[in-house]
This record gives structure tokens, C-alpha cells and sequence, in this order.
């Protein structure tokens, strides 16, 4: 096996993990999805030789809608979900490369995030490290991605590099949730 495979096996494993820590937690269901997509997509590789990457953008509209889900309004969609979830799903049988999609949906749910972290400084002056190291690994997920695209050499290597480090942030997750007190600190203006 080479290290390569051994990145890739690791990181799925990693993933597994805030499933069960992030449980009952807001954004639990984008962790859920998260974790078992990368399982899911190996197991249906293996036994029906399912093309990879089918199963992540099948998965990313619903993380993109998972990522919005307050605990009060479970189940409720918006508009403009609705139009992520319609486009991705059209675009699927059209485009022969999955991973312009799922960059896309990626992408959104990296605005998503960052508008959650300025909503909350602005309205509360509360920053959560939690959301910043989230923001952090879409912001991650997102140059792998453009990385991936490329497609040289040198951007393999970076993509694996990437993953690695992607690793680590998953280790962060499976330790903490969103509502861990000693992430949340509160921001006293200037003036």
C-alpha cells in the first residue's frame, strides 16, 4: 500500500469520528453526511464498481442544506436551497466531471459558514473558533478541490498534503463541539 492509500484510509477513518461527537449538536446531520460519504462511496466502489464520486455529489447539496439546520425549524428549506438542490441534481447527468459540482456546493457552504461567523460578531460580538476552524477546512476543501482540477503533478502531491492536513482538523472536531464554552469568546469593541 502506498502513502497515497494510506492518506486516503485515514482520512476517511478520521471522519467517522465527530460523527459521534458532534451528536445532538446543530450541525450534526453535515457531520453525519460527511463522515459516512467517503465510506459509502468506497463500499459502492468495491462492490457494484460505482464511479467514484457519484455518492459526494449526490450528498453535497443536502451537506450544503445540513450546514443551515437550526434545531427549532428542523426540516425547513429556503429558496435558494431549493435552487442549489434542482441545479446540482440537472447538472449531474450533464457534466461528466463531478468535481466542478461539488466545488460549487463547497464554495457555498464556505460563504454559508463565513456569514454564520460575521452574523454572530455582529450581532453578539461573539467569535466561536469552532466555526473558524469549519470555515478553515472548507477553505481547505475548496483549494483541493481547484488543486484536484488542475490535475499536474505537483497538484497530486498537494491534494494529498491537503488531506493530511484535513486529518488533523477532523481530529479537532472529534474532541470538540460547537458549544464548547472555552471556544466561545466574547469580542469587546475598540472604542
Amino acid at each position: 500500500m502506498n502513502v497515497a492509500s494510506i492518506i486516503l484510509y485515514l482520512s476517511v477513518l478520521a471522519w467517522i469520528f465527530p460523527i459521534f461527537r458532534q451528536y445532538k449538536s446543530n450541525i450534526f446531520y453535515f457531520f453525519l453526511l460527511l463522515g459516512l460519504s467517503d465510506p459509502l462511496s468506497i463500499f459502492l466502489l468495491k462492490v457494484i464498481n460505482l464511479r467514484p464520486g457519484v455518492i459526494s455529489v449526490i450528498l453535497a447539496p443536502i451537506l450544503f442544506y445540513s450546514i443551515n439546520i437550526d434545531r427549532q425549524k428542523l426540516f425547513t428549506i429556503n429558496g435558494f436551497e431549493i435552487f442549489v438542490f434542482v441545479l446540482s441534481y440537472a447538472l449531474i447527468p450533464i457534466l461528466h466531471n463531478y468535481d466542478i459540482i461539488l466545488l460549487i456546493i463547497d464554495t457555498l457552504i464556505l460563504i454559508r459558514v463565513i456569514s454564520k461567523i460575521i452574523i454572530a460578531l455582529h450581532h453578539h460580538q461573539i467569535l466561536n473558533l469552532f466555526h473558524l476552524v469549519l470555515a478553515f477546512y472548507m477553505i481547505t476543501s475548496v483549494a483541493s478541490l481547484i488543486i484536484y482540477l488542475n490535475g499536474d503533478h505537483e497538484g497530486i502531491v498537494l491534494f494529498y498534503i491537503n488531506l493530511f492536513f484535513q486529518i488533523l482538523i477532523a481530529i479537532f472536531f472529534s474532541i470538540f463541539r460547537e458549544d464548547h464554552p472555552k471556544l466561545t469568546y466574547k469580542i469587546t469593541p475598540a472604542f
